[in-house]
Formats: C-alpha cells, structure tokens, sequence
C-alpha cells in the first residue's frame, strides 16, 4: 500500500516537472498535439508556455490554421506546422484549440477540439503550493508511522536490544546496502521501513537517531567510513588517557611539601 501511495506522488510529481504531452482526438490522419515548454499542467489546467502543433503527414498539408475558441490563433504554411503561444495573453478561463488543415489537393480538414482551462499565475502557483504540502505532509504522516511501528514492534518483541556494533568492527548490511549518516559520519545498514524518494531513501541512523537521505554507498566508501570510525574512536580514547594521567600528576602533587 505505502508504495503504491508513493508511486501516486511521484507520478504527480513529475507532471509538474518534466514536459508533458496532451493529444486531442483526430480527424482523419491528423491531430493536433499541445506542449508544455515551461510552466504547469495537471489535466487540463494549464499555465505557461506551449506549442501546438499538427500531427500526421505533413508531406500532403499545404497550410495549417490554428484556432482558439473560433478565433484565428497563428497560421503556418510550412512545415514544421507549429506554433508556440502563451497563456497568459489571455485572461484565465476555458479555451478550445483546434486547427483546420490544407492539403495539396485542396481538401480541407478540421480537427476535433481540445479543451483546455487556462489558468493565471497566481492560480497555478496555488495549485503547486497544494500538492507540493500534500506531498510534504504524506511524507511526514509516513515518517510518523514508521516510526510508531518500530517502537511497538520493538517493545512487543520481548527480546533485549542487540548489541551495538563497535568502532571500525566487520559488519553485514544486508540486502539494502549500507549507508553513511550525513550527521554523525558512522555507516548503518538501510533498513526495509525506510521511505524510497527519488533522489534516495528516507532511514533513520542507527547511531544518532537522526532522520537522513541514506543513499547506497559502495563497499570502498564503506570500508573508509568505517576506518575514519574507529581512528576517531581511538583518538578519542587516547584524549581521555591523557586527560586522565594529567589528573592523577595533579593529585599526586598536592601531597608534596611546596619549598
């Protein structure tokens, strides 16, 4: 199910993102196809820059009219037959786009109509900031169940924790791969709970606790993180044997006589 939910959040994702193609029916062989060049479209609210062109043999086209709502739009007659038009020289509302088309042989076609609603910037901008929090708080709601699931599922269990893994110890990190934590530097096994993104996976450190993008390192990055670990823990120790021998000096001359 949380994969399905997220495969959904993607998707509209990468409608807003990447540039998307919508075709009206056809009359005959020849359709006209709309394109987005930059801006919004989710269905059929579009907001933005785009090219409306004419599908089919151009071979056989002498010229190609395009209209909007009944109202010549630009005419070409050459091929490419396309043309590209903003939507916000009009005010925002509900448009038809067709074309009618000129063959050689003197024929005349008209296609099929696509509507469209135009929206205006403000209007659009909305509509992103909506799914965008959407998508923020799924996120989020998913984060808060895993979450859960893992403290029930960890005091239901009845077993004692397991024993944490030393400094520069060899470790397995399973069929996910290991990770580096970007907070505390130490590697960690991905774990199955942890939220696939597009740019890595959402997990959660098993040292610092901290909440991190964990994206698959290689083995040699492993084997580095893990060496940089333990020369870290053994700087760490050896501070704390100086400091120590520092304090026992200190002690031990206080009971000596000052001359």
């Amino acid at each position: 199910m949380r994969k399905k939910v997220f495969a959904i959040l993607l998707l509209c994702l990468c409608l807003l993102l990447i540039p998307y193609h919508l075709v009206s029916a056809q009359d005959d062989d020849y359709t006209i196809h709309v394109r987005k060049d930059i801006g919004y479209n989710m269905g059929r609210n579009i907001q933005g820059r785009f090219t409306i062109s004419l599908r089919g043999d151009e071979a056989q086209v002498q010229s190609v009219t395009f209209f909007i709502n009944d109202s010549v739009l630009h005419q070409v007659d050459s091929a490419p037959f396309r043309h590209q038009f903003s939507t916000d020289a009009f005010d925002p509302g509900e448009y038809r786009l067709y074309a009618e088309v000129l063959l050689r042989d003197g024929t005349k076609l008209t296609t099929t109509p696509a509507t469209f609603e135009f929206l205006s910037r403000q209007d659009s901008g909305n509509q992103i900031t909506t799914i965008l929090l959407g998508l923020g708080g799924v996120v989020l709601l998913t984060m808060l169940v895993v979450g859960l699931i893992q403290i029930f599922v960890g005091k239901g269990s009845g077993k004692q924790p397991l024993k944490p893994l030393q400094p520069g110890e060899s470790r397995d990190y399973g069929m996910f791969g290991g990770a580096i934590c970007a907070r505390c530097g130490r590697t960690f096994s991905r774990h199955i709970w942890g939220i696939n993104l597009v740019v890595g996976k959402l997990d959660r450190c098993d040292h610092c606790g901290k909440w991190v993008m964990a994206r698959r390192a290689s083995p040699e990055a492993l084997r580095l993180a893990e060496q940089a670990e333990m020369e870290a823990t053994q700087a760490d120790e050896d501070s704390l044997l100086v400091a120590s021998d520092d304090r026992n000096i200190y002690e031990d001359t206080k009971y000596f006589d000052s001359p």
